[in-house]
């Protein structure tokens, strides 16, 4: 009986599949799921009743407030107990703070729950019917602290998934001081959807539905935001997409069994900035920001501990790669560069993470990537990495193979019109054709040129991480931008050119 009552409630909760049970024996009981549209057409309703239909005997995973006209404070689970964390509204509290916030105010709508924290409600193979992600949403979207015995790894190190920078903005932007109730008075819109964990059901349960994701929100905003929204036609205007661009940009008109929902490209969108992982180059209204990674330092004195480690750290290779191969991508290098470490014997460091279970446990990369002066970063399954901002956090420097993987994406965070301080490029076709031997070129490299890259590298860390929101500690939040202040403070200087220059675009 327990069994049914619990399927019971997962047919409540997640409204997008019917289980029917029988039971053979007192033992066996067998259960077919069956997947199904619900009545909105939608993979999550967008109903606040959908709440309001969780059995009362299961705690909830995420407990929110919403207040008319106000946005909610954030709560999230704690250490994946049912007690939790509120980061309440930062407000301008002085006429100080009020001159300080001159052109830096955000309104962050109030959008109903059903748009971004009852999503965290289907976190337990709902929004993927494989996965569970609710682990990953702990912390303020940091994850699970790590466990570990290793002094370096025991202050504000976490098992952050690569994914949740949607909730993890969400948090740092509830202690923004200068958040307006007032749209008259705001300066820039920040829309707290989270857009990357609403997209999951579309891309991986029902790719017949990819163009109904955004609608919804255009229709929200046009009948609750109408002066705010028709102002400037979106472009003073944000929100957060924690994945590729690519997962939001399949053209309207093509096959609908092509990758992506169409979000980015609806009509009613096409002016607002996306915050997202990776972009489209040529899209001036996509940019692209550091991945989160399992650092999240709650003060200032646990940053300097980590960069004077990196600072000292001896390395006794030469070059690491870490990462997993990709056999069935002709275009991928990482076979070659997998055995040209193996070949470099004991000038390269290897972590397989096809066998080490890599992207929630950032203790054997990091403790791979102190080992080496450089960290080899070729594309994995798009541009990108997050073993880019991983390598620049632990001091080795990155040899990159192709521009998009950094060059072209990072422009708010990194210095990319001056790449070769930071980095070092080696173009991909050098590598599959074998005529570049990655060992030799960094051998050219000489220990004066790498310490100085490596310093570079370590002005660089605050610009990579993303701090805790709860931290308190005025030198932290003060003296050191993190990727999270130099995004919104580079949307801000975007949107008043803009109104500047109306007639341009992006």
């Amino acid at each position: 009986m327990l069994a049914f009552l619990g399927f019971e409630h997962v047919v409540k909760t997640a409204r997008t599949h019917l289980v029917y049970c029988c039971c053979i024996s007192s033992l066996i009981v067998i259960c077919i799921t069956i997947w199904a549209c619900p009545e909105s057409l939608r993979p999550i309703a967008r109903s606040t009743a959908l709440l309001d239909e969780l059995p009362a005997e299961v705690p909830a995973l995420v407990h929110y407030t919403h207040n008319q006209g106000n946005t909610s404070a954030v709560i999230v689970p704690d250490q994946g107990n049912t007690s939790v964390q509120i980061v309440p509204e930062q407000q301008p509290d002085s006429a100080s703070d009020e001159l300080s916030c001159a052109g830096k105010r955000i309104y962050m709508y109030d959008l109903p729950p059903a748009f971004n924290f009852a999503l965290l409600e289907h976190c337990r193979y709902d929004l993927v019917k494989w996965i569970d992600f609710c682990p990953h949403m702990q912390n303020y979207g940091f994850g699970q602290v790590v466990n570990s015995t290793d002094a370096i790894f025991a202050e504000d190190w976490y098992g952050t998934d690569a994914y949740m920078l949607e909730v993890i903005f969400q948090a740092r932007l509830q202690k923004y001081k200068c958040l307006t109730h007032s749209r008259t008075d705001a300066d820039a819109f920040f829309i707290p959807f989270f857009t990357g964990l609403d997209a999951l059901p579309y891309l991986y349960t029902n790719k017949s539905l990819t163009e109904m994701q955004g609608p919804e929100l255009v229709r929200w905003l046009q009948e609750n935001a109408t002066d705010s929204w028709q102002r400037h036609g979106g472009h003073d205007h944000f929100l957060v997409a924690g994945r590729t661009a690519w997962d939001f940009s399949r053209p309207l008109e093509s096959n609908r069994e092509n990758w992506g929902t169409s979000l980015l490209v609806l009509p009613e969108l096409v002016n607002i900035t996306a915050f997202t992982l990776e972009s489209r180059t040529w899209a001036a209204t996509d940019q692209a920001v550091p991945y989160p990674t399992g650092f999240h330092p709650a003060t200032a004195a646990s940053l300097r501990r980590w960069t004077e480690q990196v600072r000292t750290v001896s390395r006794q290779y030469l070059f690491a790669f870490s990462g997993a191969l990709r056999p069935g991508m002709t275009t991928s290098i990482r076979n070659e560069l997998y055995n040209q470490c193996v070949n470099a014997t004991t000038r390269c460091s290897l972590l397989d993470c096809s066998k080490i279970k890599c992207s929630h446990n950032p203790e054997p990369i990091y403790s791979a990537l102190l080992r080496a002066e450089f960290c080899l970063q070729p594309r994995g399954d798009t541009a990108t990495r997050r073993s880019v901002f991983d390598s620049i956090i632990a001091g080795c420097i990155p040899v990159l193979f192709h521009e998009d993987t950094a060059y072209t994406q990072y422009s708010w965070h990194l210095p990319i019109t001056e790449p070769e301080k930071f980095s070092v490029f080696i173009p991909e076709e050098g590598i599959k054709n074998g005529s570049i031997l990655v060992e030799e070129v960094l051998k050219s490299y000489s220990q004066t040129r790498i310490r100085q890259m490596r310093e570079e590298l370590i002005t660089l860390i605050p610009a990579s991480i993303y701090r805790h929101p709860s931290s308190e500690d005025a030198e932290l939040t003060e003296k050191f931008r993190d990727a999270f202040d130099l995004s919104v403070d580079s949307m801000l200087k975007k949107v008043a050119s803009f109104k500047s220059h109306p007639s341009t675009t992006g």
